[in-house]
């Protein structure tokens, strides 16, 4: 059986860590810079994927009950946007 897997891109100027969660368990992690992807084990159903500031930890957006298989984080205006498919 395959493993379900999340591409994550980083529109964002900053390094932004992505983790994806099920409940309260952390299945995966990954840390990209500006412009840069990453590859993240996810579980099938929906999950959580929450995205931090690499270098502080704040959080800076999240999606719950997802079950896209890529994921982008952009900034624009002063927020920051999660699309995915």
């Amino acid at each position: 059986m395959v493993e379900p897997e999340v591409t994550f891109h980083n529109k964002a100027l900053i390094k932004v860590q992505a983790q994806i969660f099920t409940g309260r368990t952390l299945i995966s992690t990954c840390l990209a810079g500006p412009s840069e992807s990453c590859v993240l084990a996810a579980v099938l159903g929906p999950y959580d994927i929450f995205f931090k500031n690499g270098a502080t930890g704040w959080e800076l957006a999240r999606r719950l009950d997802s079950q896209a298989t890529t994921v982008t984080l952009s900034h624009d205006k002063g927020r920051y946007v999660i699309t995915g498919t």
